[in-house]
């Protein structure tokens, strides 16, 4: 059995002096979380603790979170949306929090005010929520375009998905099949209340002001019309942070966990010397490694982000100088951003995804889009310790194709993921977050792997393709 995890003094720094990370508990949390049914590995520091319950039903809106100590539920489940707080509960806000400001956007509380409470919760009155400076004001990133037109009729009406919900795979290829005579129709974001569609510009094709419908499948339409995609177009607009996750460490964890402990995910990994002929010959690239899996047939590899490993086919942990080479890149999905890595014995036999630092435990992989909106889930990187998403929509994106192919059909577009974040993932935070596990905290199963992000928008693609070819968590 394996030594048990000590945390290394620039992790634990990293986890207690974010006010991102250390969120959950006024003290310091544990380094690590196992369930029942997997191999224990006890805590050995000395400020271990047993952890409190941090969610009530995390798996779709209405969740609270364990410092939402509100009174009150602002999530109307049988009207499927989130109501404004009344004159009595504005009262008990102003009380707690000092607010200047309190508005809704969507499906999130914004809170304005100059003493945002201690530690973070993440739900107010279950509602999720944020807190902004003193005048900063947060709305919701949407395109700047005027092309909607409510008036329009809608293209495909009888394609109906309830209030908050995600629309099925199904129906998205039948709002995609219906916006054909209208748009030429890139990707379509499909949110809560609202869906964003992003709009060809190398056709050169123009739309007048109200020109496209403005409720499609009985949703509020919207256009992004630009050359870069709607997620990285929105980043000047992401919301100003009251605690600047900027401010906090900088510092990552590079401890060696293969010759202390056991490897794990949200472990470091780095690749080996870039090859001579490239830009940089003598850097080595630095993310977070994934979870092991294993197919039908028995063999097992570790997953890690596909970008960090093009120059060089050789993991190493947690650095190449002075670290442990732990194997080599075998295969990849650069559909997914990950590659593939055959492990040594070694790093083979201490490997465990039965641990995942203070994030949930990975247990299966979630298979489609069909995760609903309003779950909670989890990641913990190597450059961030722990922090939260909410899965808020889906997204279909048109593979790129050469000139002159034929187009690919929607039944075969790209279907992924759209999380809110909440945490410490400002570049270049988030770079290196890359490749960690996206981890449901009700049911422990993976949605996808860290990969695009805005910081505030993150996108995952589905794991289908591991799926259908086999692949387990080991």
């Amino acid at each position: 059995m394996p030594s048990p995890v000590r945390l290394s003094p620039a992790v634990q720094y990293l986890q207690q002096s974010s006010a991102y990370t250390d969120i959950y508990t006024n003290a310091a949390t544990s380094p690590l979380r196992t369930r029942t049914n997997s191999r224990h590995l006890q805590e050995t520091i000395s400020h271990s603790h047993p952890e409190p319950p941090r969610w009530q039903n995390p798996g779709g809106w209405g969740a609270r979170h364990m410092h939402d100590i509100a009174p009150f539920t602002l999530w109307k489940a049988e009207t499927r949306q989130f109501r404004f707080p009344s004159r009595e509960e504005k009262a008990w806000i102003r009380n707690q929090f000092e607010y200047e400001g309190l508005w809704t956007t969507g499906w999130i509380l914004c809170i304005q005010t100059a003493s945002p409470p201690q530690p973070i919760p993440l739900t107010l009155g279950t509602m999720p929520v944020i807190f902004v400076p003193p005048g900063e004001i947060f709305t919701q990133p949407l395109p700047a375009t005027n092309y909607s037109n409510p008036r329009l009729s809608d293209p495909c009406p009888t394609v109906e998905w309830p209030r908050m919900d995600n629309p099925t795979k199904t129906q998205i290829i039948e709002v995609l099949r219906a916006m054909t005579d209208l748009a030429n129709v890139t990707a379509a974001n499909f949110l809560p209340t609202w869906t964003v569609f992003e709009l060809e510009t190398a056709d050169k094709r123009t739309y007048g002001l109200g020109s496209l419908p403005g409720i499609v499948a009985g949703r509020a339409a919207l256009y992004h019309h630009k050359d870069a995609p709607f997620i990285p177009a929105i980043r000047s607009l992401t919301r100003p942070g009251l605690i600047n996750p900027a401010n906090g460490p900088t510092v990552q964890d590079t401890s060696n966990y293969l010759r202390q402990s056991v490897l794990t995910p949200g472990c470091r990994v780095e690749s080996g010397l870039t090859l001579p002929g490239t830009p940089v010959t003598s850097a080595t690239f630095a993310t977070t490694c994934g979870v092991k899996i294993c197919n039908a047939s028995g063999e097992e590899v570790l997953t890690v982000p596909h970008h960090g490993f093009l120059h060089s086919k050789e993991v190493y942990h947690p650095y190449r100088a002075g670290g442990d080479h732990i194997g080599h890149i075998i295969d990849t999905r650069p559909e997914l951003d990950i590659a593939f890595v055959k492990l040594t014995p070694a790093a083979s036999k201490s490997f465990t995804n039965s641990c995942y630092f203070q994030a949930t435990p990975p247990t299966r992989f979630h298979k489609g889009i069909e995760q609903l909106n309003g779950t909670w889930c989890e990641v913990d990187g190597m450059s961030s310790g722990l922090f939260t998403l909410m899965k808020q929509g889906v997204q279909a994106r048109q593979p790129k194709r050469p000139n002159g192919h034929p187009e690919i059909d929607f039944t075969e577009w790209l279907f992924g993921h759209l999380f809110y974040v909440f945490g410490n993932t400002r570049d270049p935070i988030s770079d290196a977050v890359c490749g960690a596990p996206i981890v449901d905290i009700e049911t422990g199963g993976v949605s996808g792997f860290f990969h695009l992000s805005d910081g505030v928008i993150a996108y995952s693609a589905t794991l289908d393709d591991l799926v259908t070819e086999g692949w387990s968590l080991a």
